[in-house]
């Protein structure tokens, strides 16, 4: 299955903040961290037709952050 929505303003959701990644990290432009500053939030996805949601935690740096569109 993939994920049709994710949820960046429910209950238990975090914005993003600052995170050192000392293990390897994929990001959601699909780069990988490692040893460097980071951020991450934990929102919550979507999968499939909408019965089935989970927490996840997403990381990025910081102009995959700038350049997302939900952000203006």
């Amino acid at each position: 299955m993939e994920i049709t929505q994710i949820i960046t303003d429910g209950a238990d959701c975090y914005p993003w903040h600052g995170y050192f990644a000392i293990l390897p990290r994929k990001t959601i432009g699909g780069k990988r961290v490692f040893w460097e500053r980071a951020y991450r939030r934990k929102v919550w996805v979507v999968w499939g037709t909408g019965f089935h949601m989970e927490p996840e935690v997403q990381y990025a740096n910081l102009f995959e952050i700038l350049s997302m569109k939900e952000i203006v």
